[in-house]
């Protein structure tokens, strides 16, 4: 854990990943950020943020990926366990290992909160049932929980690498990978129920104008 203490391995970028990473918490819990994402003016300001996060990590994981000969980092690894971290591990030296966790420590600091911004405000403000928008809050919140603790503790392991033993990295070798399935699994889930909760609300619409169509104005009188 030592090596989070390392103060090289931040950036001005991680600067700004953690001020919009209380932004993101402060729009989650607060009345003013919640109102604030129901409106669908959000949306734009969301994806206009996003986009220019989600081109640098993108950018940098090709880099990361070039370094392994051709082995994709485990941000983008679905499922990975233990074996698959060493392999990747290996197949970067170690100023690979150490970019890596300047990567993780500060340009994929962008990409949580952007991401979770983004989907918060696309069910806030789009969603009608309150009982879905309660949902995919707590699936919001799933989502950044196990994002932040995946990409915080993930240099520890690659940091340490080839150590693999004590309680500390065999508790982290079994956790942050759970976290990553959970990251991608949870927001997977998220957009189903938003895109579900969307066609129940057309149909809902096309079914109240067939029936305004089959009884109209003035038909029941006399």
């Amino acid at each position: 854990m030592t090596a989070l203490l390392d103060l090289s391995l931040y950036s001005g970028i991680s600067l700004i990943g953690l001020a919009w990473t209380l932004l993101t918490l402060f729009l989650m819990f607060s009345p003013t950020g919640q109102r604030l994402l129901s409106n669908p003016l959000g949306i734009v300001i969301a994806a206009a943020a996003l986009f220019p996060s989600l081109w640098l990590v993108t950018s940098q994981i090709k880099v990361l990926t070039a370094l392994t000969g051709g082995i994709a980092p485990l941000d983008v690894q679905f499922g990975y366990r233990q074996p698959e971290i060493a392999q990747f591990a290996q197949a970067l030296n170690e100023g690979g290992r150490t970019m890596y966790a300047q990567f993780q420590l500060g340009t994929d600091t962008l990409a949580p909160p952007g991401f979770c911004c983004f989907l918060m405000c696309v069910y806030r403000s789009t969603v009608r049932s309150r009982v879905v928008r309660t949902l995919c809050d707590g699936m919001a919140f799933v989502y950044f929980v196990s994002v932040l603790i995946a990409n915080t503790l993930m240099p520890v392991i690659i940091l340490n690498y080839p150590a693999q033993d004590g309680f500390v990295l065999s508790t982290l070798y079994g956790l942050v990978p759970i976290c990553d399935t959970v990251k991608y699994a949870v927001h997977g889930l998220a957009w189903l129920v938003i895109v579900t909760a969307w066609l129940r609300q057309l149909a809902g619409m096309l079914m109240a104008r067939k029936a305004s169509r089959s009884f109209p104005p003035g038909a029941l009188k006399d």
